[in-house]
C-alpha cells in the first residue's frame, strides 16, 4: 500500500457532469448550429465540438483556467482578479457572457460550505468586494481553476478536467438537440479524448495575457441562439 498514489476525489467532484450549477441548460451556440443544419448527426457533432474546443474555448477560457490555477496556488490573487475582468470584456455575445457568469456564481455558492474550499471561496468573495460593480460577479473558468488549486490539483489537471467537462456538456446538448442516442454521444466523447489531452498540454503554460479567441462566425451563431422561435437551451 505504501507509495500508492491517491485519487483526487475533490477534483472528481468538480468534474462531475451532475454538479448542480445549471450547465445542462446551455448549448453554447450548438442549438443554433443544429437549427441551421451545420450539425445534424454524430459525425458533424464531433467536428463541431473539436473545433469549438480548439478555436473558441481553449484559447480563451482554457488559458484562463491554466493561468488562474497557477496563480491561486501561489496566492497571486491580482492575476485571478484580472482573469475575471478579462472574461467580462472578452466574452462578446451576451448569451455566453451571462452563461459564464451564472455558472461561476452558482459554482462559487455551491463550494462555499465545502471545508477544503472555504479559504479560496472567502478569498474570491473578498476580491469581488474590491472590484468595480460591473465586474464583481465571478465567471466559471476562474472559479473552477481556483477550486482545482484548492483541491491540490495543478494547471494540467485543471485544463484536462475543464475541457473534458466542456466537451461533455456540448455533447449532452447535441444528444438532445439533434437528437442522437447516448451511445453515439459516448463514442464522440471517446474520439475527442486525445484532442482534450493535446490541447491541455498546449495551453498549460500559456500566460494570461495571451488569452483570447477570434471566432466571429461562432459569435453570430451565439447571437442567433437568442432569436430562435423555439429552443431547448438558454444559450
Amino acid at each position: 500500500m505504501h507509495g500508492k498514489p491517491s485519487m483526487n476525489l475533490r477534483l472528481l467532484q468538480l468534474g462531475d457532469s451532475a454538479l448542480p450549477i445549471g450547465g445542462y441548460s446551455h448549448s453554447w451556440g450548438l442549438e443554433a448550429a443544429v437549427d441551421q443544419g451545420l450539425v445534424r448527426n454524430a459525425a458533424t457533432l464531433e467536428d463541431w465540438v473539436r473545433a469549438w474546443l480548439r478555436f473558441a474555448v481553449g484559447p480563451f477560457e482554457g488559458v484562463v483556467v491554466g493561468a488562474v490555477c497557477r496563480a491561486a496556488r501561489r496566492n497571486e490573487w491580482r492575476i485571478v482578479r484580472h482573469a475575471n475582468e478579462l472574461l467580462w470584456v472578452g466574452l462578446t455575445p451576451p448569451t455566453l457572457r451571462f452563461a459564464s457568469r451564472d455558472l461561476g456564481e452558482q459554482l462559487l455558492a455551491l463550494a462555499e460550505p465545502w471545508p477544503w474550499a472555504a479559504a479560496c471561496v472567502a478569498a474570491l468573495r473578498r476580491i469581488s468586494e474590491e472590484m468595480p460593480s460591473a465586474f464583481q460577479e465571478w465567471h466559471h473558468a476562474p472559479v473552477f481553476a481556483t477550486l482545482v488549486a484548492a483541491s491540490g490539483g495543478g494547471a494540467s489537471e485543471a485544463l484536462q478536467v475543464y475541457l473534458h467537462q466542456a466537451a461533455l456538456g456540448a455533447i449532452g446538448a447535441g444528444v438532445r438537440a439533434i437528437p442522437i442516442g447516448h451511445t453515439h454521444g459516448q463514442q464522440v466523447l471517446a474520439h475527442l479524448q486525445n484532442d482534450v489531452n493535446e490541447l491541455a498540454d498546449a495551453l498549460e503554460g500559456r500566460d494570461l495575457d495571451t488569452a483570447g479567441s477570434f471566432c466571429p462566425a461562432y459569435e453570430v451563431l451565439c447571437h442567433a441562439q437568442s432569436h430562435l422561435y423555439t429552443r431547448l437551451f438558454r444559450s
